[in-house]
């Protein structure tokens, strides 16, 4: 069982297992999405998930901190920190853009 995540703006499309982390799925695609940290401090990867938020973790007090410091207020409800995400259930559909 899988989740289909689509990266709106590189047209890739990868069926993930649950428990896979975005940063994973994205550097194995070939994704042109940028990562800096890859620790969820710089804000380097923030992206929109346009669809499937209910497919991935929760956003956990790191990404909260961070998304606020970067954003300032310039961030939607659906922001999330690529390298902080993880596919979090099964037969869905993910759709991310940078």
């Amino acid at each position: 069982m899988t989740t289909r995540v689509e990266i709106i703006n590189d047209f890739l499309a990868i069926n993930v297992k649950p428990g896979a982390t975005i940063q994973d799925v994205v550097e194995a695609s070939g994704s042109a999405l940028p990562f800096g940290c890859r620790d969820g401090q710089c804000g380097t990867c923030v992206v929109e998930i346009v669809q499937g938020m209910e497919f991935l973790s929760p956003k956990n007090e790191k990404e909260f901190k961070v998304l606020k410091e970067v954003c300032a207020g310039t961030c939607s409800e659906n922001s999330r920190l690529a390298c902080q995400m993880k596919i979090d259930k099964p037969n869905g559909v993910v759709r991310i853009k940078y």
